[in-house]
């Protein structure tokens, strides 16, 4: 079969569905002769006055059959699959158009597929004289994932798309089953056809969310001729295009659909493409598109068949059904015969075989030391070792000097060369002066050569580590010659007369500052550190920690620890920042550390005492409600572990509100009056 071939469109309008809004807008038209082609007439859904009129070479209405088509566009490919030709056929259509009612059918009423294989096997029986053998595989595309359906689908694995060698285009580890009957055809098709991926939308109760490729495979044997034809007819139903406004798709149905629009946008761009000629073809941008390359601009013989919706709420996809139609059957393939030479291949006759090429003669060199003296010297004479043995006989040898190659050595003449390459000589009765290398020899000089090459490379990555180090030590000596320099000059810049004692004092005072911004530096880390944690408490909680750490620096600084005292009270200022009398002591401690001094704090106010005291009230509450008492005898180190564990880094903020609790539960005992302390009276 040769030249090229249009893909072959059909369209078929299905009936009516129940509660289906139809205003009989599309129409079908035939020629009064039929012979010219039919015409699809749609009004445009945004202006009905205008209608698209398009030209069908095959066009079904609402009350065909499914013998129709079957009969008038998918019955002549057979006769071209027992041809050795691949024909694929391929039905097209938004969803719910009937794609799968065409192709597949029911038993009463049966589809494209189960005809196209009982005359296949019609077929079969017409051909005597050549071996016939069918076998059949299915498979789906689901979410741009090639899946095997004769066998299990749940455990099916996603199988990979290849080429081979050819440039023919296949899926990996497809099972194929041979098949000798309709009946057994139809026992294995009627349980793969469950495993199919299928979801109800609001437009169909078993929409189709994959693409489904059913391959019928022909090998027919002519013994007599010597030779084998492969033909293939693969049945193709694709998933119909959705509009997720129509359907109301969840989201598992939402990403079947978003998988299903892009496999056919990636479809009507190969078409697009091939139409326009453009260099590349967007074939792998897609499973879909991948598998069908034989069909779309390939070696194969195609035929498209459009299933068309009649509802008014379908018109912009009829639409958009026929424009990729008409853009189809543009796409032209080349079609060939699947032949194959099936003679055994004979074997070559022993006299034919040629003989293996003759082992060459033993390498001999001559050693280095000698051909280091040639090339400094004059150029030698080269004397023949003994009598060369002639292939004629010994009257008719004749003494031959051999050649020196002259190989990228030069000698001490001028335009002479001398080659370091072995020369080869044959062995004589002189052997003592030639030197015979065996292959153990030769990989021991070749060892030792690439031995010396490592060796070498190695020194000189050494070589180069020691002059990187030689040269960051000289970077770092002459920035310090820069540094001193610098500090030179400076002093230098100051003005004559000006004495040592100031320099030094100067440098005193940088010294003073560097320590300075250190040191609020860490101040302002810790109050960092203590306002988040101060944050996620309430008001009263902070209340209640903050007087726990003025009770904790009052203590140390009785003690003399003025230094440990400040960083509580300034722990005890991040949680209570407006209580001015902490920021007054603050201050004074401030002051006393640095200047060495003894912190006198300033006397507080004599509290009023109650005549009674609460029953449920301990002791140790007794003694921090009245403030009489010494406060070294309170239990501080039970408090101040507490703190500590609570104000490291990793502790939970809600967890130091639940420790802060179970510290202050001894004043929750006590009357309202007595909770109502104010930090001011504990400083």
């Amino acid at each position: 079969m040769s030249g090229t071939h249009k893909i072959k469109i059909a369209a078929r309008l299905r009936p009516r569905l129940e509660h289906e809004i139809d205003d009989q807008g599309i129409q079908i038209t035939h020629d009064q002769d039929e012979e010219g082609p039919s015409w699809i007439c749609v009004p445009n859904p945004r202006d009905v006055t205008q209608v698209f009129r398009f030209p069908i070479t095959s066009c079904h209405d609402q009350d065909s059959r499914q013998e129709d088509i079957f009969e008038q566009d998918v019955r002549p490919l057979i006769d071209v699959v027992y041809s050795g030709v691949t024909v694929t056929i391929f039905a097209y259509g938004v969803t719910s158009s009937g794609k799968t009612h065409t192709m597949q059918g029911t038993k009463a009423c049966p589809g494209v597929i189960p005809r196209v294989v009982e005359a296949m096997f019609e077929q079969k029986v017409a051909l005597q004289k050549s071996n016939v053998e069918l076998a059949v595989s299915y498979m789906e595309i689901y979410k741009d994932e090639c899946y095997d359906l004769l066998v299990d689908r749940e455990t099916a694995p996603k199988l990979p798309v290849r080429e081979n060698d050819v440039g023919q285009v296949f899926v990996a580890n497809l099972t194929s089953i041979p098949i000798d009957s309709v009946e057994e055809f139809a026992a294995i098709y009627s349980q793969a056809s469950k495993h199919r991926s299928v979801g109800a939308t609001n437009l169909n109760r078993a929409s189709s969310r994959s693409h489904a490729m059913l391959t019928l495979e022909v090998t027919m044997t002519d013994s007599s001729a010597q030779r084998s034809l492969t033909g293939k007819i693969n049945l193709v139903d694709l998933a119909g295009s959705e509009n997720n406004k129509l359907t109301g798709n969840d989201p598992t149905r939402m990403a079947e659909s978003a998988a299903i629009n892009k496999s056919l946008s990636v479809l009507g761009q190969v078409v697009h493409a091939l139409n326009q000629g453009a260099s590349r073809i967007p074939y792998r941008n897609s499973k879909l598109t991948r598998i069908l390359q034989d069909a779309l601009g390939g070696n194969s013989v195609g035929l498209l068949i459009c299933n068309l919706a009649p509802g008014t709420k379908f018109r912009q996809d009829t639409l958009n059904t026929l424009n990729f139609a008409v853009r189809t059957k543009n796409v032209e393939n080349r079609p060939v015969v699947n032949e194959r030479d099936i003679r055994p291949q004979t074997k070559p006759h022993f006299a034919s075989i040629q003989p293996p090429p003759p082992k060459l003669a033993p390498v001999v060199l001559q050693p280095l030391e000698a051909v280091a003296g040639l090339s400094r010297g004059p150029r030698p004479s080269i004397t023949r070792v003994g009598p060369r043995a002639s292939l004629a006989g010994p009257s008719q040898s004749r003494s031959r000097v051999p050649r020196v190659s002259g190989i990228g050595v030069f000698g001490g003449q001028k335009g002479r060369r001398l080659s370091t390459v072995p020369t080869l000589m044959e062995e004589s009765g002189s052997s003592s002066m030639m030197m015979q290398l065996s292959d153990k020899e030769i990989d021991e000089r070749i060892a030792r050569a690439v031995e010396a090459e490592v060796a070498r490379r190695l020194k000189e990555r050494e070589e180069l580590a020691r002059q990187e180090k030689e040269n960051i030590a000289l970077q770092k000596k002459l920035q310090e010659e820069r540094e001193e320099e610098k500090l030179k000059e400076e002093d230098q810049s100051l003005p004559t007369g000006v004495p040592a004692s100031l320099m030094a004092q100067h440098r005193n005072l940088d010294d003073e500052l560097r320590a300075r911004l250190t040191e609020l530096e860490e101040k302002y880390e810790r109050a960092t550190k203590e306002l988040q944690l101060a944050d996620v408490l309430s008001p009263v909680s902070r209340k209640k920690t903050g007087r726990a750490y003025v009770m904790l620096a009052r203590a140390h600084s009785e003690k003399g620890d003025l230094q440990v005292a400040l960083d509580l009270y300034r722990k005890a200022e991040t949680y209570v920042p407006d209580n001015i009398k902490l920021k007054e002591r603050v201050i004074e401690i401030e002051w006393a550390v640095k200047n060495g001094t003894k912190f006198d704090p300033t006397p507080k106010k004599p509290r009023k005492t109650k005549k009674k005291a609460g029953k449920g009230m301990t002791t140790a509450v007794g003694k921090v409600m009245t403030g009489n008492e010494d406060e070294e005898n309170l239990p501080m180190d039970g408090i101040h572990q507490m703190l500590e564990s609570e104000s490291s880094g990793s502790a939970n903020p809600l967890k130091r509100f639940q420790v802060e609790e179970d510290v202050t539960q001894a004043m929750s005992e006590t009357p309202q009056k007595r909770v109502k302390c104010e930090v001011e009276e504990d400083v």
